[in-house]
């Protein structure tokens, strides 16, 4: 079997040249983080606590079953303190990923925080910002 030097040369040239543009590019897209709060993440400047004018009670029922429906390991679940704690496990490289949210009151509102860090590595490709916006979007369904 006879080497192509040339075809070699090429993909050898694509691939030092390729790889660096990816990972340049993908740090412009998505922000080297891997930690992601509801109102304390600069980099996602739109993902905000939720506020409900619901009872406490509510908020937080609605709050688990939607945790539960995107079959998040449940680790603690505290009514009373206003706290789940839960696990999801990535499709793909199975990363687990750890899911806090509080709800709390201010005033006559319920007020929902979450926060997804990543267990490893130093950048989540925007996977904790996602996971919050997909969860604030299911529990603002459930609740409006």
């Amino acid at each position: 079997m006879k080497l192509n030097t040339n075809k070699m040369f090429v993909y050898i040239f694509i691939a030092v040249c390729l790889l660096p543009a990816l990972l340049f590019g993908s740090r412009m897209i998505w922000p080297t983080i891997n930690d992601v709060r509801t109102g304390q993440t600069k980099e996602y400047p739109d993902i905000q606590p939720q506020r409900f004018a619901q009872a406490r009670e509510n908020v937080f029922a609605a709050a688990l079953a939607v945790a539960q429906s995107f079959n998040w390991e449940i680790r603690l679940s505290a009514p009373e303190e206003g706290l789940i704690e839960a696990v999801d496990t990535t499709p793909l490289m199975k990363f687990k990923d750890d899911v806090t949210i509080t709800i709390g009151t201010q005033g006559t509102e319920t007020v929902v925080n979450v926060r997804s860090k990543s267990r490893v590595g130093k950048g989540d490709l925007g996977a904790n910002a996602k996971r919050i916006r997909k969860f604030q979007a299911e529990l603002a369904k459930r609740l409006n």
